[in-house]
């Protein structure tokens, strides 16, 4: 499901560092001012700091998964070499027949990195691989979605009178044609050139926050009670890279592994300290006014518009992350609807094409960038960051784990029910008062701005 085991195993400690801190900034951080501005300041870090301390040990928990498996699988091995006679021709059946081993597989250069979909395989069966494709799947094109979204509404702040169904027959056929490649390689120069405009535009953007802030006259929120639900989907969706933390771990040499814990922490502690300076940056700067897309926020006008080249840096970067964004997606969908898709080339093209034209329909149905992203938060980033890696290691581990270690299992499960539970309430409730509040029949997309 990851974009990284194809590119070559890092070594260094600052190349690990710059992956794992790539795979958690995207374009979620430019709807936290407007987070901010919902539960207010001092609810707002405390539930993002707390968020952020159980991701990561979440994600680690992730690892230590794959790592029992690794060891189990190991232990089958020695028993396979001390009873060979007991194996039948080339293949013997593994925990009860769920994975199948080769006399070859004893040598370890053969041995398969573990994926999420994997662990789910070893602690569920089929149901559980099922489960983690599909909730990857749904959050892989949400965040499509957030893009286009982005994008579309940016464009409508520089060219007024421009729909959004313009919009989108503007981006989506080229889009189209991006989502051809086979292979990520292909992409990896538009990804690189994504990942430095995003950059570009965050430190831009910080700037003009401290530009600006000076002349904020109102007081800010403090805490809002009735803003916790949105803030807490939003902040689940900013750690949506958990289900890449395997693929992240994978991508460094083996004898650098030992160290990736640490860094995983450290380069977490930065982006969650990160965050929470953006939203309160943002959110103080502009006050009420903060904007669901804190790029619109930008003053225009001047001789040397840096808001202009802050949304065309970010709307270039989405552009090109798009496809990269939706490979995931499309690989998931090949392996259940089409047999051997390296050789029924026109199927997968027909079926790239239904995908992203999917994407523009979502986008018509939820215009709004923040409430699709509370959606998706809710929703499918509470499974991927809470729920499976409890429920998954518990099994995993059942017999050989602490009680300490049950305990946060069982906290995470509930965590991660309650969390979907209260936030697709709050989600559901602002799409409805969105829906009734606007009338979109123009299509315009400033009609339908929040």
């Amino acid at each position: 499901m990851s974009l990284l085991p194809e590119r070559r195993s890092e070594k260094g400690n600052l190349s690990i560092f710059a992956n794992i801190f790539i795979s958690f900034i995207g374009g979620g951080v430019l709807g936290l001012p407007y987070a901010f501005r919902e539960a207010g300041v001092i609810e707002g870090i405390v539930i993002m700091a707390v968020i952020g301390f159980i991701s990561i040990q979440a994600m680690l928990l992730i690892v230590e998964c794959k790592y029992k498996l690794l060891e189990q699988r190991g232990q089958i091995v020695k028993n396979y070499k001390a009873h060979k006679r007991k194996f039948d021709d080339e293949e013997s059946l593994m925990n009860g027949g769920d994975v199948i081993m080769t006399k070859d597989s004893s040598d370890s250069k053969q041995i398969q990195e573990l994926s999420y979909g994997d662990l789910g395989y070893f602690a569920l069966g089929r149901f559980g691989r099922l489960t983690v494709d599909s909730v990857l799947l749904i959050s892989q094109i949400g965040f499509c979605c957030a893009y286009l979204i982005f994008i579309c509404e940016n464009l409508s702040d520089n060219i007024h009178g421009i729909t959004l169904f313009e919009c989108l027959g503007i981006l989506l056929p080229p889009l189209c044609l991006l989502t051809l490649f086979r292979h990520l390689n292909s992409l990896s120069i538009s990804s690189v050139f994504a990942q430095c405009s995003s950059l570009l535009a965050f430190a831009v953007v910080f700037w003009f926050d401290f530009q600006h802030i000076h002349v904020v006259t109102i007081h800010p929120k403090k805490m809002s009670l009735s803003g916790l639900p949105f803030f807490l989907a939003i902040s689940i969706y900013c750690y949506e890279g958990a289900g890449m933390i395997l693929s992240l771990e994978a991508s460094i040499v083996k004898e650098k592994r030992k160290i990736f814990k640490k860094i995983f922490i450290w380069t977490m502690m930065l982006v969650t300290a990160l965050y929470i300076t953006f939203g309160i940056c943002g959110y103080l700067s502009f006050g009420p006014a903060t904007n669901p897309i804190i790029t619109l926020n930008l003053p225009k006008g001047k001789a040397l518009d840096f808001a202009l080249m802050v949304k065309s840096f970010l709307c270039l970067a989405m552009f090109f992350t798009y496809p990269v964004m939706l490979f995931p997606a499309v690989k998931v969908l090949e392996g259940y609807f089409i047999h051997e898709p390296e050789k029924k080339f026109w199927k997968g093209n027909i079926l790239r094409f239904i995908v992203v034209l999917c994407t523009g329909a979502i986008v018509i149905a939820i215009p709004n960038f923040t409430n699709l992203m509370a959606l998706i938060g809710a929703s499918c980033c509470t499974m991927l960051a809470f729920i499976l890696p409890g429920l998954f290691h518990m099994i995993i581990f059942k017999g050989s784990s602490t009680l300490s270690l049950q305990a946060f299992d069982i906290f995470l499960i509930l965590l991660g029910i309650i969390g979907a539970v209260i936030g697709n309430l709050d989600a559901f409730s602002r799409l409805s008062m969105n829906n009734t509040s606007h009338s979109p029949q123009h299509g315009n997309i400033t009609a339908i701005r929040s």
